[in-house]
């Protein structure tokens, strides 16, 4: 929207605001009844980083038969039985409730967290499509960045929790139930579980963009963000020792985009004090 856009009133800038709210009300709502309704495939696919357990007999699983004709055999061949045994579909963990509602508390929480994910970018543009117009260009873009930014951080650590940290996380931490106790999965408390962590990584992944604002502002910079990069890299392999399995490899995995992301922050650091440079060049031009 052009900058000399006739100015709104108040009344009329409410007015706005309350259709922008209405629409991302709405949009929220239809994100979560098409997940409600998609919500047991949703919690099948949040269960696979505990694959890990189910394949090790950590936790309580259950198995379905390789075929139609298994499943139809009334009385089964130990030879066929045996032969078939390797090929058996990937086994699940077994989940546990203790009343017949918190299935449905389940179902309802994940499908708000994830609608939200789904209706942000909606949500974003209509926020967006409210502020610009007060806004100068070079502020424009500041938003945008931080918009894109965030978003494509937040991606890349559900990925990383999803993918790399959860599988290997979990089953350490199984190991340190003591002998003799009985492990169950209850809905509420595992998925809930899940979804903190992975909401956990996708805020911990927002550190360069924190960074880049800390510079903008003027209370941080790139020469004490490399002078404490040593410090920094020990804490770092210290957290990631303590939360992974002790073997290198698992280590590693967790650590390296840690790093990686304390090494974005400090070029962001440059680049944020470049163009504030130029900036201030061009304005006193």
């Amino acid at each position: 929207m052009p900058v000399d856009e006739k100015r709104m009133t108040f009344t009329e800038h409410l007015a706005e605001l309350r259709t922008r709210i209405i629409r991302s009300g709405i949009c929220l709502f239809i994100c979560m009844i098409i997940c409600y309704a998609l919500s047991n495939y949703i919690l099948q696919i949040l269960a696979r980083p505990l694959m890990p357990l189910a394949e090790k007999g950590i936790i309580q699983t259950s198995s379905e038969p390789n075929s139609p004709v298994e499943n139809n055999s009334q009385t089964p061949n130990p030879n066929t039985e045996a032969q078939t045994e390797p090929s058996k579909k990937t086994v699940k963990p077994v989940w546990t409730v203790l009343n017949p509602l918190e299935i449905v508390f389940v179902q309802l929480k994940t499908a708000a967290y994830i609608g939200f994910v789904l209706a942000f970018p909606f949500i974003a543009w209509q926020v967006c499509a409210f502020i610009f117009p007060g806004l100068r260009e070079s502020e424009r873009r500041v938003v945008k960045v931080l918009i894109f930014g965030c978003s494509g951080l937040a991606i890349v650590g559900v990925a990383v929790a999803y993918f790399g940290v959860l599988p290997l996380v979990l089953p350490y931490m199984m190991l340190w139930v003591p002998e003799g106790w009985q492990i169950q999965l209850r809905a509420n408390e595992t998925i809930s579980m899940i979804l903190l962590f992975l909401a956990g990584f996708a805020v911990a992944f927002q550190f360069p963009m924190a960074v880049m604002i800390l510079v903008f502002m003027g209370f941080l910079s790139p020469a004490v963000l490399k002078k404490q990069r040593k410090f920094a890299f020990v804490i770092i392999a210290v957290i990631a020792a303590v939360l992974t399995p002790p073997d290198p490899g698992s280590m590693m995995i967790m650590m390296l985009p840690l790093v990686a992301m304390y090494e974005i922050s400090i070029w962001l650091s440059y680049l944020v004090i470049r163009r504030k440079k130029q900036a201030a060049a061009a304005s006193q031009a």
